[in-house]
């Protein structure tokens, strides 16, 4: 399902692409190599363990490692990057973090 997914993305983009863009007069290698790095390693790998985690804890609790990537991001702006965090941010932050938890809460079989 993932590589038809990709395969369709790959083939919209070779039609739309060459409606908006013009051939580029070089090409360097380096940004070639860049690219196929984070697409094998970037895409390919989390993929990867993706489908590791659904395998192993279900699509649901799976599905939330999605939800702590702004969070994370935000965090890791603020301590490594000195960006400014407004009052927004945190709350944004705790209502991603309790819906997660909710998330997890199992009901209790009744007796």
């Amino acid at each position: 399902m993932t590589g038809a997914q990709l395969l369709l993305a790959t083939v919209q983009l070779a039609v739309v692409t060459p409606l908006f863009t013009t051939l580029p007069a070089q090409v360097s290698l380096a940004p070639l190599l860049a690219i196929a790095a984070l697409g094998a390693l970037g895409t390919g790998l989390a993929v990867l363990l993706q489908y590791g985690l659904v395998a192993e804890v279900g699509p649901t609790t799976a599905q939330m490692v999605t939800y702590f990537i702004p969070v994370i991001a935000t965090a890791a702006g603020v301590a490594l990057l000195g960006e400014s965090l407004t009052w927004s941010t945190p709350v944004g932050a705790a209502i991603v973090l309790i819906g997660a938890a909710l998330t997890q809460i199992r009901p209790k079989p009744r007796a």
